[in-house]
């Protein structure tokens, strides 16, 4: 059973990484979506979506701009949304490693741009020619390049590792547990500092310290804060509409 699970999320991970290469931006690559996915595809939708969610948050500041290459989001909320649902490690655990597994696949997204730069001469030479079958061989040829370093590794990961963490984990005294379970509250409120430091307006500010203590000081829930934050956008625009 559990080769059968890791030979299909290993799958789903190839074609997730296709994402933006292959079939146009679609966030397939998001851990939110990743967890849903393979909720449903291992029978656990609700903790596919919980760690999806969690380890979203750590990687929400998180952006690839011109050729930098960050942590590997993807690979992470693969290998960790697996764990969690056939190891039933902790989702405190799961996103305290998920940064580690994260620069791990970043080291193997270099390697595979650093391969896939050789097929830029060939590409050159074949459009030269007027090679159009050539062209796309070298295109698929990377592409494939990009779904076997993906998939192989968490293929790995996962039939292998999920056991391995969990002895590990299981003998690790409570000073290192509590600690993984501490890191894992802050991460997530790391990844939205990182986002607030690109989005922030002061503007706007008073707004995100209402909905801050509506939600900290009067226990009000992300629905109702919700419902208030629509009511504030209708009067704005109206307002706005209406000068």
């Amino acid at each position: 059973m559990l080769l059968v699970q890791s030979l299909i999320t290993a799958l789903l991970a190839g074609i997730f990484r296709w994402d933006s290469r292959c079939f146009g931006q679609n966030l397939l690559d998001e851990p939110i979506v990743v967890g849903m996915v393979l909720g449903l595809v291992l029978g656990d939708l609700k903790t596919g979506l919980y760690v999806g969610a969690q380890i979203q948050l750590v990687f929400l500041g998180i952006v690839s701009i011109g050729a930098a290459t960050p942590p590997d989001k993807m690979t992470a909320s693969v290998i960790g949304v697996f764990w969690a649902i056939t190891a039933g490690i902790d989702a405190a655990t799961v996103v305290a490693l998920s940064m580690p597994i994260g620069i791990l696949g970043q080291f193997l997204g270099i390697l595979c741009r650093v391969i896939n730069t050789r097929f830029n001469l060939t590409i050159d030479k074949c459009a030269a020619e007027g090679d159009t079958k050539g062209i796309d061989r070298a295109l698929w040829t990377g592409a494939a390049i990009f779904f076997v370093l993906t998939a192989v590794p968490v293929f790995i990961g996962c039939y292998f590792g999920a056991d391995a963490v969990q002895a590990i984990i299981d003998a690790l005294p409570p000073v290192i547990t509590n600690g993984l379970q501490r890191s894992s509250s802050i991460l997530p409120a790391m990844g939205m500092c990182i986002l607030m430091n690109y989005l922030y307006d002061s503007h706007y500010a008073p707004y995100l310290f209402l909905g801050f203590t509506l939600s900290a000081f009067l226990g009000m829930s992300t629905l109702g804060c919700t419902f208030i934050a629509c009511v504030i956008a209708m009067i704005t625009y109206n307002y706005a509409r209406g000068a």
